[in-house]
């Protein structure tokens, strides 16, 4: 019956360097199976530890990156140790060859040649077993250096999240803000190189996503660095631009609609994720500001109708925005 870890063994390291693979390098695929399971596992037992102290969200993206790591690699440790437990003389000690060679002696051999090189003190079999230690070995190769660059890019794309956040936070963290800072007297052109700049960057983000969810797992405690509350605050501040204007031709038109195209595509790949629209509708912004500054903005009736014509876009954000554990900026 020792055929049955032949099986057991082969079908955990085919399956987890499958996953290991859809992770890290399918760009369109996002997370394999096992990365998704570990993932939505860790954010559950995070969510619940965060209600009782917030400080607990900051470790969850980078716990849930090391864990399913770790989970790589015992898994295709386990693997090639059952798959060498298949065959009592797969390995021998050097030292001692007459000598049985016990199981945990086989799980050491197995994960001293997948991680290192080994240290002579086992050797495999003659024929197959050499084979198969050869291919232990190019699997850890593999982990490794798909993991090292897995590492280094979900960091950047962390790191590229948060600059998208602060270049629109910049301008203010509300939309009324945004409007009132980019308001030159005349028009809202001041913002035109601006929204170039963030529609770029949030359509570069929702590749990121696509390619990496773990960013989802990626708490940002200030809400000036949290990309949420930053697209939320833009996607409002679009609105009013694009809807809330008595007069024509104060805003680039053609910018703003391909920023808010970005938007759109980003929130869906937040919908392919975890993130779920909020059962409630966000506040309207108060508009107050803005009519001291003799802005020329239509009838507030006006804009409460724009405003619910977007609804299930702002339910979309405020899903985001409380997934990322942040305020609706009021």
């Amino acid at each position: 019956m020792r055929w049955i870890f032949y099986i057991i063994g082969f079908a955990i390291i085919l399956l987890t360097i499958i996953d290991l693979v859809w992770t890290t390098l399918w760009v369109d695929g996002g997370a394999g199976p096992l990365s998704k399971r570990v993932a939505e596992t860790l954010w559950k037992i995070f969510d619940k530890l965060g209600k009782k102290n917030s400080k607990f969200y900051d470790f969850t993206g980078p716990i849930t990156l090391v864990s399913t790591l770790l989970s790589w690699s015992l898994m295709i440790w386990i693997g090639f140790a059952l798959f060498f437990n298949g065959d009592v003389n797969s390995i021998t000690n050097t030292s001692n060859p007459d000598a049985p060679v016990f199981w945990y002696e086989r799980f050491y051999f197995t994960g001293f040649t997948l991680f290192t090189l080994g240290i002579g003190d086992y050797a495999p079999a003659i024929g197959f077993w050499q084979i198969v230690t050869t291919l232990n070995s190019a699997a850890g190769i593999l982990f490794l250096t798909l993991c090292a660059s897995y590492i280094i890019s979900v960091v950047d794309a962390v790191v590229q999240k948060r600059s998208l956040a602060t270049s629109i936070t910049s301008l203010g963290i509300k939309s009324t803000d945004i409007i009132a800072k980019t308001w030159n007297g005349q028009d809202f052109h001041n913002i035109d190189l601006v929204l170039v700049d963030i529609s770029s960057k949030i359509s570069s983000l929702t590749q990121q996503h696509h390619a990496y969810p773990l960013l989802h797992f990626y708490h940002s405690r200030k809400a000036d660095e949290s990309a949420s509350v930053a697209i939320a605050s833009l996607e409002d501040t679009l609105t009013i631009l694009l809807y809330g204007m008595k007069e024509e031709n104060l805003a680039n038109t053609l910018l703003i609609k391909s920023a808010k195209s970005s938007i759109g595509t980003y929130l869906e790949s937040l919908t392919e994720a975890f993130v779920d629209a909020a059962d409630e509708v966000p506040d309207v912004p108060d508009f107050s500001p803005l009519i001291k500054q003799e802005l020329p903005l239509v009838s507030d009736h006006e804009l409460e109708i724009i405003f619910k014509e977007h609804i299930e876009v702002r339910k979309k954000l405020l899903g985001a925005v409380r997934v990322d554990h942040q305020k609706w900026p009021k």
